[in-house]
């Protein structure tokens, strides 16, 4: 082509010399007249062919050139590089003071105090102390009660020492009787001996018979003395028993007492809300001057319902938790330990952007924790397993009952080699990388093995090196060996 080209332009040339010598030779010689335009006109006539040649082998040219640089393809690539990589598990959740206490009074009344700061009633938000006295309602009646309570318990110990005197007088008769008896049984057994010694002496003709007769009078009269005594003793014994049942029925009275005197006592401190610790007020629902019943607090309404009936709820703020339920499928995955982010709900439809690397969603976070406890069981109506998560970095960022996103890393590594998910292409369930080799401009195809996968990018195990260029844009149109262009 180029050939013929160069052929036209000479002939071109030659016309042009021809026209500008057949001039010449009018100079020199006179020529006719028609002679002259005939010159101009071919004169005209080669410039335009010169022109038209020139024009047409620069198209040439370029049309070659073109096809050329048609035939190697526009790529985009980026770098194969050492990085961190996270495999993440989404889940929503709610967040939990670890420590809470919903304080509720017991008993009912109308609130005749609640505890003032700075010259204010209590509010929500508000820092208390541990023994605080809080909120209580009118305790005149349950002071009352403790005041009857104690009488009783007085009256109840008085007639304990009452009946402990009233035995120790028994016992001390029963010692009596008893002594008594045993004189009596003493002198009955002398009087037998002496009435035997006599009736001898009788039988030998040594004393009169009435004098045995005295002496048997005597005898019986011991034995019936004895007989009383004996008596006495089960009277006295009778009087024993009846005072330790009488100590005993006292006793019981003491205690019965006291337990009135104890439960007067409860009753009176279920008149009162005192924090049981250092915390902040969660929750405040009551007022002064309103009437207070337990009745309030409906336990078979919803747990919300009940929140905000409660009169108090008391948090620690320095200690949050946030629970989340994952399908059990996932759940599988999940260790106590395992790194958690927590993403407000102002930055949920960031996370979820498509575009966001584990990186990005580290630094959105507004707190961070570790995932504390994996339920062992499954939720049978929901196929879930719960999982509670601890957070101990940006605690003041969250709000007890607040609803959060909770990203968990399930795998991680701090080096690895990491490429985006559009450098990957998968030919028979294979996955393939193009690497570029920049040298000799074209791509080679290589079998890659994979690791973690996370959120924009995916771990290779073997098949690149670091550094190595590999196609993200363009790489569905080639194969191995295939001519590329790197365009940024």
């Amino acid at each position: 082509m180029a050939t013929e080209q160069q052929k036209n332009v000479e002939q071109g040339l030659e016309l042009f010399e021809n026209a500008d010598g057949a001039k010449s030779k009018k100079n020199t010689a006179k020529q006719p007249k028609w002679l002259f335009p005939l010159g101009v006109i071919l004169i005209l006539l080669g410039g335009v062919v010169i022109w038209r040649l020139l024009t047409n082998s620069e198209q040439s040219l370029e049309k070659v050139t073109t096809n050329i640089e048609q035939a190697r393809l526009a790529v985009r690539t980026v770098p194969v590089n050492l990085e961190p990589i996270q495999a993440w598990t989404y889940a929503d959740g709610t967040v939990s003071a670890v420590i809470k206490k919903h304080l509720t009074f017991q008993a009912e009344g109308t609130i005749d105090y609640i505890k003032k700061v700075e010259g204010r009633d209590l509010r929500e938000g508000d820092r208390v102390q541990k023994g605080e006295l809080l909120a209580k309602v009118d305790r005149r009646k349950y002071d009352a009660d403790i005041d009857v309570a104690a009488a009783e318990q007085i009256e109840a110990k008085n007639q304990v020492l009452n009946a402990v005197a009233n035995l120790r007088q028994a016992e001390e008769s029963l010692a009596q009787a008893q002594a008594d008896l045993q004189k009596a049984k003493t002198n009955q057994a002398f009087a037998q001996i002496d009435l035997k010694r006599y009736q001898e002496l009788a039988i030998e003709g040594g004393i009169t018979q009435r004098e045995v007769d005295v002496k048997e009078i005597d005898y019986k009269n011991a034995q019936t003395a004895a007989i009383a005594a004996e008596a006495a003793v089960r009277s006295a014994q009778a009087q024993v028993t009846a005072a330790n049942t009488e100590v005993e029925t006292a006793e019981a009275g003491v205690i019965s007492a006291n337990a009135k005197l104890t439960q007067s006592n409860i009753e009176s401190e279920d008149t009162e809300l005192i924090a049981p610790f250092d915390g902040v007020i969660s929750r405040l629902n009551i007022r002064e001057g309103e009437y207070w019943s337990p009745q309030i607090i409906n336990v078979t309404g919803d747990y919300q319902g009940i929140i905000e009936r409660l009169p108090i709820i008391l948090i620690k703020p320095d200690l949050f938790e946030v629970q989340v339920k994952l399908p059990a499928f996932q759940g599988e995955d999940i260790r106590p330990g395992q790194r958690a982010f927590i993403i407000l709900d102002r930055d949920r439809s960031k996370s979820h952007s498509g575009t966001i690397t584990g990186q990005d969603l580290m630094k959105l976070a507004s707190a961070q924790g570790t995932v504390f406890s994996v339920g062992p069981s499954v939720s049978p109506g929901e196929r879930s397993v719960r999982v509670t998560i601890r957070i101990n970095q940006g605690v003041a960022n969250l709000q007890d009952g607040e609803q959060v996103a909770a990203w968990i890393a399930v795998a991680e590594k701090e080096q690895a080699l990491v490429a985006p998910f559009k450098a990957f292409v998968f030919r028979d369930r294979q996955p393939y990388v193009f690497v570029v080799n920049e040298a000799e401009g074209v791509v080679e195809q290589r079998a890659i093995k994979q690791g973690i996968e996370g959120l924009a990018k995916r771990e290779i195990i073997e098949g690149v090196k670091p550094g190595e260029k590999l196609v993200t844009e363009g790489n569905n149109r080639l194969v191995n060996g295939a001519p590329v262009e790197i365009i940024p």
